[in-house]
């Protein structure tokens, strides 16, 4: 059965929304964006120029900004997407293809701000998406609200002697670590905190200090 055609007014949102994203991921890379940049890779000319009678951007000199509420619709719908990937990666196995995609871009849309701080509050507020791309904060990163406890957690702040398993690092030794096998997917035992943290991975033990396993991110494994 075919998906019900949204009404014109959501499907200008969504559309609008997109191209929110866009501009905000090209940011990212660079401190200005020029118009027909941001056109070329929305594909939509229309929407554009029309999101600035909406008060979503300014155009200038052939360069574009976000307005204040711009800014601030941008950082939600690009905060609910990657939160949306990292669930699905994280905690359904979602494989990092087209499907984690589109799956990622219909979530975005569905889910409210109770939800959202309740994801990122379970997955231990990520500091990144799957793709290594800053997930903006949240109100609940801020205060460290955690209503639930959270699924995922830095390697510091996990049980010794409890088996994890790495879901994603952050680290800048990620490639030293990934040498002797600390990738995602492995599974750790953290044997001792301090005064540095002690971890087994499978006949190896390996000595790490606080701040770089504040950058290994884990969850309980499941025998």
């Amino acid at each position: 059965m075919a998906e019900p055609k949204a009404a014109p007014e959501t499907e200008k949102k969504l559309i609008e929304d997109e191209a929110l994203e866009t501009l905000w991921e090209l940011f990212e890379k660079k401190d200005e964006v020029g118009l027909e940049e941001l056109i070329s890779h929305t594909k939509n000319r229309d929407t554009v120029l029309g999101m600035e009678a909406d008060g979503l951007l300014r155009i200038a000199d052939g360069k574009v900004q976000f307005t204040e509420e711009g800014r601030a619709r941008a950082k939600d719908i690009t905060r609910r997407h990657m939160l949306a990937e990292r669930l699905f990666v994280d905690v359904l196995a979602f494989k990092e293809d087209a499907d984690l995609e589109i799956n990622a871009c219909r979530l975005e849309h569905a889910i409210s701000p109770e939800v959202e701080e309740a994801i990122c509050t379970l997955l231990g507020h990520p500091p990144t998406c799957p793709h290594g791309r800053p997930i903006p904060r949240g109100r609940c990163c801020k205060i460290y609200a955690r209503k639930i406890t959270p699924l995922v957690v830095a390697l510091s702040e996990a049980e010794v002697g409890q088996p994890y398993r790495v879901v994603f690092l952050t680290t800048p030794m990620m490639e030293r670590l990934a040498a002797i096998g600390l990738v995602a997917g492995s599974v750790i035992k953290l044997q001792q905190k301090k005064p540095s943290c002690v971890l087994t991975i499978d006949e190896t033990t390996l000595a790490i200090e606080e701040e770089v396993a504040k950058g290994i991110f884990v969850k309980k494994h499941e025998h």
